[in-house]
């Protein structure tokens, strides 16, 4: 399996990744930001088919940081206290997430295509974003003594 196969490959799980975990979150802010990530994990899978399939690809920055940020700072410590998942999952989110952005910038790197390489690196760059946002929401939940 090749570097951009992997890479298609993390997309798709992912896609059911953060499906599960805004379903356990419990917490409709939390689930709210998994379903960005989700989405964003969508936008990028099919990024990624269509270069395979021969087409070029304008992948545009996605508002997940600003929306995920704003949620973030409503979120009430009686809200999160109600928080019930496994804060493993935020964990393995992000090493799903840091593994992808190196894929991602090394794909950059390599490509032939000004465009090509833009589009691997705004995936790097969400990937990123995704993992500090993990970082975040974790880091509220622990505060918040949920374990």
């Amino acid at each position: 399996m090749n570097s951009r196969d992997m890479v298609l490959r993390k997309e798709g799980d992912g896609i059911g990744y953060y499906e599960r975990c805004g379903a356990e979150a419990g917490i409709a802010g939390l689930s709210t930001i998994f379903r960005m990530f989700s989405e964003d994990e969508l936008r990028h899978a099919g990024a990624l088919r269509a270069l395979r399939d021969g087409g070029r690809v304008d992948l545009r920055q996605s508002a997940t940081l600003e929306g995920a940020r704003s949620i973030l700072r409503r979120l009430s410590a009686e809200e999160l206290s109600r928080y019930r998942g496994d804060l493993g999952l935020y964990r393995n989110a992000m090493q799903f997430e840091a593994l992808s952005a190196r894929a991602c910038s090394e794909l950059a790197r390599e490509a032939l295509h000004p465009w090509e390489r833009e589009m691997f690196q705004t995936m790097a760059d969400e990937d990123e974003i995704h993992f500090t946002l993990l970082e975040e929401m974790q880091e509220l939940l622990e505060d918040t003594d949920v374990q």
